[in-house]
């Protein structure tokens, strides 16, 4: 037997002893039930720290338990603010919904991104929650192994730049009303809702820098009731603390620091406080109220804001403070 022949054999040996050690099968177990939850994902990583793993709340619906779920982003600050690698584990979940991915996407890369901190995370164990959340398009923005595809019907966007974008517009308006019978005029009207959304993360910007904010756009379609939900978000300083509510309180002469946002939500949703200035007036749209009113129509049958420590419930015409306050804007509507 020659050299080489001998060295082949002396791997072949060495790489069976290796699968038939405890090792070996340690990992397999551990591959295969990552494979089972859907997979893991990281942002970032740093192998080198210990991982502080995050159990989120079992009931992870945004607009259901907004509380619960702004208490486990807020946590996620915390430690990313001493650089602290963190897991978001999802895995116990009892309850998910469509609205709550791209809100949890969003913070994830913001954190990973831009605050430079490594990042891991999970699937759900529960089967249907993580078809759900496989099958939305949130791994096509992390790094794993695992890529479940994104289904064709639904749309995650994320705008890396600030302005409108009409072709994404477009888009989610055919993804959100495609198997829905919507004459022209209800087609105009979420098409509407879209460019206003669009429009208004320019005001929500911080006071410093106006219109320098990015937003994500999700449209999800249920495959099983056939009702279509769209959700918005930016991760701006928020509808009550942009400058055009600034401007406005300073003009009717109210201090900042002595009232609380609760207090002229009226003012907001009745157009008092204007929304659009100056530097704006080549958009379109009325902003806050042309968005109000569009809600009232009958084919929005959910309607939620939620920004800074405020939750808006326009169909139900509610309002409620926070204790948690989000730091952006969100918007969720369901269409029937």
């Amino acid at each position: 037997m020659n050299k080489r022949a001998v060295k082949n054999n002396k791997r072949r040996i060495l790489y069976q002893l290796k699968r038939s050690g405890w090792r070996y099968f340690s990992e397999r177990e551990r591959r295969l039930r990552r494979w089972k939850s859907g997979g893991e994902y990281r942002v970032s990583t740093n192998k080198y720290t210990t991982i502080e793993n995050l159990e989120s709340p079992t009931n992870l619906s945004f607009i259901d338990n907004t509380e619960g779920v702004l208490e486990y982003l807020k946590s996620a600050a915390k430690y990313a603010q001493v650089f602290q690698p963190i897991r978001f584990d999802i895995s116990n979940i009892t309850s998910l919904t469509p609205e709550t991915i791209p809100l949890l996407l969003s913070h994830i890369t913001s954190l990973g991104y831009n605050k430079r901190v490594a990042i891991y995370g999970n699937s759900p164990n529960n089967e249907n929650f993580r078809k759900l959340f496989t099958e939305s398009g949130f791994f096509d923005h992390v790094r794993s192994k695992v890529n479940p595809t994104a289904r064709e019907k639904n749309l995650m966007h994320k705008e890396t730049f600030y302005i409108v974008k009409p072709d994404i517009a477009a888009k989610a308006l055919a993804l959100a009303t495609a198997n829905l019978n919507y004459d022209e005029d209800k087609m105009e009207s979420v098409y509407n809702i879209f460019v206003e959304l669009m429009s208004n993360t320019h005001h929500h910007a911080s006071l410093e820098k106006y219109g320098d904010v990015r937003w994500w756009l999700y449209v999800y379609s249920n495959p099983d009731t056939g009702l279509n939900s769209v959700s918005f978000l930016d991760l701006g300083v928020g509808i009550f603390k942009s400058l055009i509510v600034k401007n406005y309180l300073v003009s009717i002469g109210k201090k900042l620091n002595l009232i609380k946002n609760i207090d002229y939500v009226d003012d907001l949703i009745s157009g008092k406080i204007q929304s659009r200035i100056e530097i704006d007036k080549k958009m379109r749209g009325k902003g806050i109220p042309q968005i109000v009113q569009y809600s009232s129509l009958d084919h929005f049958r959910k309607f939620y804001i939620i920004t800074n420590d405020i939750k808006l419930d326009l169909k139900g015409k509610t309002k409620l403070q926070l204790k948690n306050s989000f730091k952006g804007t969100f918007y969720y509507f369901e269409l029937a």
